[in-house]
């Protein structure tokens, strides 16, 4: 009996570890980038309404699988397209274990890059061999699922397509296993930053011009080289006045108080 249930024990955890290398498809890594996680879904499924090779004008659907064949690629290519205006499927990719690489130095992301496809048909007038290049930036709160199991995975839409006339299709996507090492990508100046940098570069400019005019043309010294300087000097006299105002008035004592004595 402890034979039989061992036995069985071994073959849940074969079955368990045939189960998940199926799922993990060998494939190339990239160092501070999470590659595994598009490697997960047996297929990706991308929708869009222009941008089909040979028909841009038509809806399209996508089908793509990372270093593995995809079962609406014939079962035997990584990446195709169906567009609404063909009753073709165009394959757009080839299987391969290298397709992630990193982008030039100092631009944060990678992109993947199937091989070609074979020589087709993509319209009435055009023959080629079909290519695909997915780009992918940084953006942690792009929402990517990938389900357990053999279900296709509906991917986010693309941030930007476009098709060459070498019969390329490169596609644009937010994916937050883009950001290096968990980073967001640097960002610009926010409007608040910018305003202040803009209200100082005033006031030096302001001072600048106004000390050399009053020294070199008025012939002002000390003090009075400083422009306006009689607020200058007393501003801080009514910041103060401001500032007990302000409070006497939230304090509800902001009128005079009127002394009161005893009777002796």
């Amino acid at each position: 009996m402890m034979n039989i249930r061992l036995t069985s024990i071994g073959l849940i955890l074969t079955s368990l570890i045939y189960y998940n290398s199926a799922q993990h498809a060998i494939c190339n890594s990239l160092e501070g980038y999470d590659t595994k996680f598009l490697v997960n879904a047996v297929q990706w499924r991308v929708t869009t309404d222009y941008q089909c090779l040979g028909h841009l004008a038509a809806n399209c659907t996508y089908f793509i699988s990372f270093c593995q064949k995809a079962p609406n690629c014939f079962n035997e290519y990584s990446a195709c397209q169906n567009s609404s205006a063909s009753t073709n499927v165009t394959v757009l990719g080839a299987v391969s274990t290298s397709v992630f690489y990193e982008n030039e130095p100092g631009q944060k992301g990678f992109y993947a890059l199937f091989p070609k496809g074979p020589m087709q048909n993509v319209s009435n007038t055009t023959t080629c061999e079909p290519s695909l290049k997915l780009k992918f930036n940084c953006n942690r709160e792009a929402h990517w699922f990938a389900p357990i199991g053999d279900d296709t995975a509906n991917a986010p839409q693309p941030t930007d397509i476009d098709v060459d006339d070498n019969c390329l299709t490169v596609m644009t996507f937010d994916f937050p296993g883009a950001c290096a090492h968990g980073e967001e990508p640097e960002k610009g100046m926010s409007g608040g930053a910018i305003f202040l940098l803009i209200v100082f570069c005033t006031l030096v400019t302001y001072f600048i011009v106004g000390i050399g005019y009053n020294g070199l043309v008025k012939h002002q010294s000390g003090i009075n080289l400083i422009p306006n300087a009689e607020f200058w000097v007393g501003l801080p006299l009514h910041a103060i006045t401001g500032c007990r105002t302000i409070l006497g008035f939230c304090s509800g004592s902001s009128k005079p108080s009127q002394a009161t004595y005893e009777s002796v």
